[in-house]
């Protein structure tokens, strides 16, 4: 499953261009882990596909086994400004569409706040700090 939280569902929209498709793939693997991208491009014969928040992401079958369980967000703060690719494998410390960021693991099982009212404008089911 992929999950693209509000914020980089809301930027994909507007980047889009007409007979393209947005490709997500595993870039590199170094030092620091996995390195993903995402790009325009166009739709490959077997290409697996993936849909959160209305926005449709491609994938190769090879770069689906290892990318199948991704979080995409898109932060703009005073770290910069960009997407970022979360995969299973990465440790995630917060959550930068909650206003809880300095409780949320995104586990829902574990958090010590309630999603339904977390601040980030969703519920439950469809909580962009999941």
């Amino acid at each position: 499953m992929i999950e693209i939280t509000e914020a980089a569902a809301n930027m994909i929209k507007h980047s889009q261009v007409e007979g393209k498709v947005i490709r997500m793939f595993l870039a590199a693997i170094d030092a620091t882990g996995a390195n993903y991208g995402l790009a325009l491009g166009d739709e490959e014969a077997g290409d697996k596909v993936y849909e959160s928040r209305g926005v449709k992401v491609y994938m190769s079958p090879k770069d689906t086994e290892l990318l199948s369980e991704t979080i995409i967000d898109y932060v703009d703060d005073d770290r910069g400004t960009g997407f970022i690719i979360r995969g299973p494998e990465d440790e995630i410390s917060g959550c930068g569409s909650c206003a809880n960021v300095d409780s949320c693991d995104h586990d829902h099982g574990s958090c010590d706040h309630d999603h339904g009212d977390c601040g980030c404008g969703h519920d439950d089911s469809d909580c962009g700090c999941s």
